[in-house]
């Protein structure tokens, strides 16, 4: 039959419209997104992966031999149940049909199998994929193949994924809708799957990671020695990747959100010792990360095996209450972590990092408690007594620690206050200067707030400003507009007390580095270059980078601002 006039061409329109709604790319959102992965991670997540001990010598052989040593050694049933393979996994190029496979020398059965044989052993299958077009190892990465990707993996039983940022610099995308991307694609698949940001520590709690994945990374690749393990920790507990004012980062934490100061070196330290395993362990439980064992399961010591599943000490990790822990004291060697539990008791980790043998007092008014309280040592697995208004641990070497829960069942203790959003972000209507908040993500030299780099004022070609950032060297700091600003300006240029040669360069970007959304470029500036005016629209901007660039030269963001309302 043959349709007529206006009836033919409705007709028409209607075929369009749904074809386009079938073939629309996975980055509409589904509408159950974020109840569905808001269900996942409750607490923080627990597994092995293979990265620090084989990296990326990975065969099937190995994968089932440290399933099977998951089960034999008690770490599943200490609650490790997620084995994630990470990159070497993968064939060279993609099928003729243009889908991921495995390689087929390390994995002659394919990943189906490999993932069939981890949930045999009651346990769940993770996998390693990298959102570029390749991955750090130069095999096939996910780019413009993000929901065939995700659905192969569903498909192969997938129950994790690590998603690595390897060359996404040339996605041409920011962060927020890469990850954006990959979340809805993996609800789109039908499988609960646990999404992991494997960024290198470059703000995805200031951007908001947490309504995408249940994870993300807040530094560079841990090591197996004692430095690169207390960097990693820093980086969630202090303020190598956030303004001292938030004391780490624990309030961007919580169920189904988790900081992740990368894995567990435990079993692998180069000088491995008890201490250090014990040391390194008790960090990542107090601060609530995602407990990723990274040693050779197979031939694990009894002790590395002990220290990985001591029950009491996993237990503060795995709190309901989902609060990663603070510190409450830090003079530098020694620090103070305090974090409340469900049950009305509160965790206390007492660590000397120092080179020389101390003892550190902890006292009831630090954890909000007062008078006679109980005291239980958690690695030792016994009660101490009760001891009124401190305890202390004496005598403890260098990477000594205790960790003890002090207090008694009941009422749960207050959680401490987070930052107020407007210590932080755009919150008020007129003008607000960026020195005047606190930075949430930075990485190099931090900037002073109103004063040049020596604490004198800002002085730009014979002008003084009496507001601005003033740099020296290399200089990455992140602000949150929060969408609540329609233009950034500012003045910059070389402060005239720098009388050198060299040359400053000043960028400023839309979120992070790895969308190239570059918002202004001044160029290289010498001492002799006038300053530059920046005017630019900020109103699609959630998080404003400021970098700096220049070896030991004093550069300055004079009056520095951002304006609300939109007009």
């Amino acid at each position: 039959m043959k349709l007529q006039g206006s009836y033919r061409n409705s007709v028409l329109v209607i075929v369009l419209i749904a074809f386009a709604i079938c073939i629309t790319s996975c980055s509409s959102a589904g509408a159950n997104n974020q109840a569905e992965k808001t269900k996942l991670a409750l607490t923080p997540p627990m597994g092995w992966n293979s990265w620090n001990v084989f990296q990326a010598d990975i065969d099937e052989k190995t994968i089932k031999q440290t399933a099977d040593a998951m089960v034999d050694s008690g770490m599943r049933d200490a609650g490790y149940t997620y084995l994630v393979l990470d990159d070497g996994w993968l064939a060279g190029k993609r099928d003729s049909e243009g889908n991921l496979t495995a390689d087929p020398n390390k994995f002659p059965g394919g990943m189906k199998a490999i993932g069939d044989y981890i949930h045999s052993k009651g346990l769940k299958f993770g996998i390693y994929e990298d959102r570029g077009r390749m991955t750090c190892q130069q095999l096939p990465g996910s780019f413009k193949h993000e929901q065939a990707d995700m659905t192969t993996f569903a498909s192969w039983g997938v129950d994790y994924i690590k998603m690595d940022s390897c060359f996404a610099e040339s996605n041409g995308r920011l962060s927020t809708e890469d990850y954006t991307i990959y979340r809805n694609c993996i609800t789109k698949t039908g499988r609960p799957i646990v999404l992991s940001i494997s960024d290198f520590g470059n703000g995805a709690w200031a951007w908001g990671g947490k309504d995408m994945a249940q994870l993300w990374r807040t530094s560079g690749d841990i090591y197996p020695w004692m430095g690169s393990v207390y960097h990693c920790a820093e980086t969630s507990s202090g303020d190598r990747s956030i303004h001292p004012a938030f004391n780490g980062l624990w309030q961007f934490a919580g169920p189904g959100h988790w900081n992740d100061p990368d894995m567990l070196q435990v079993g692998n330290l180069k000088r491995g010792n008890d201490i250090q395993n014990k040391a390194h362990f008790s960090l990542w439980c107090i601060l609530a990360a995602p407990l990723m064992a990274g040693n050779d399961l197979r031939t694990m010591s009894d002790e590395v095996r002990d220290i990985l599943t001591a029950p009491e000490v996993i237990k503060v990790n795995q709190d309901p209450r989902g609060i990663q822990g603070y510190k409450v004291y830090d003079n530098g060697d020694h620090e103070i972590y305090n974090k409340p539990l469900q049950d009305g008791t509160t965790a206390v980790l007492l660590l000397n990092k120092g080179p020389k043998p101390a003892d550190i007092t902890v006292t009831w008014d630090k954890i909000g408690l007062s008078g006679s309280q109980k005291v239980r040592d958690l690695w030792a697995r016994k009660d101490l007594g009760r001891y009124k208004d401190s305890y202390t641990a004496g005598n403890l070497p260098q990477h000594g620690l205790m960790l003890i829960k002090v207090g008694s069942t009941g009422h749960p203790l207050p959680a401490p206050e987070p930052v107020p959003d407007d210590k932080y972000m755009v919150t008020k209507t007129g003008l607000t200067y960026l020195s005047d908040l606190y930075y949430i993500w930075k990485k190099g030299n931090v900037p002073v707030s109103d004063k040049n780099y020596n604490s004198n004022p800002i002085t730009i070609d014979g002008v003084k400003h009496k507001k601005g950032l003033g740099c020296r060297g290399n200089c990455r700091i992140m602000y949150k507009l929060n969408n609540k600003a329609e233009r950034f300006k500012a003045v910059v240029g070389l402060d005239d007390s720098y009388d050198g040669d060299g040359t400053g360069r000043f960028r400023a970007y839309n979120e992070d580095f790895f969308g190239n959304r570059v918002l202004f470029d001044s160029g290289k500036m010498n001492k002799d270059s006038a300053p530059k005016n920046i005017d630019i629209d900020v109103r699609e901007v959630n998080c404003l980078l400021l970098v700096f660039e220049g070896d030991k030269v004093f550069g300055n963001w004079a009056d520095a601002h951002a304006t609300w309302p939109i007009k």
